[in-house]
């Protein structure tokens, strides 16, 4: 499984953002990323995003399995509860972006 996450807005417009292959992480962190994706029921859910909102951060989180690819993104306003966790995971493996 392959992640890839992007991060941007708020109010400095700073953009963070990781891409992570689940074939070339350690075995447990591989296992535990599996495990909040699929806690995360992302698979079903659809982009939402809040529309004439200034300064919301916006989140961009895109999955490639081998049964393709789903791409979902939401903002502030919009973010499923239970898409948090793998949220907070991503952004702590999270780096600037140009």
């Amino acid at each position: 499984m392959k992640i890839k996450f992007r991060q941007s807005g708020g109010y400095a417009g700073l953009r963070i953002g990781c891409e992570l292959d689940t074939n070339l992480l350690p075995p447990e962190e591989a296992t535990k990323l599996q495990s909040l994706v699929e806690q995360s029921d992302i698979f079903p859910t659809k982009s939402d995003r809040s529309e004439n909102t200034a300064d919301l951060i916006n989140y961009e989180i895109t999955i490639e399995t081998k049964e393709g690819t789903h791409q979902v993104t939401f903002d502030d306003l919009t973010l499923p509860e239970n898409i948090i966790p793998l949220l907070d995971y991503l952004q702590d493996r999270a780096k600037p972006l140009r």
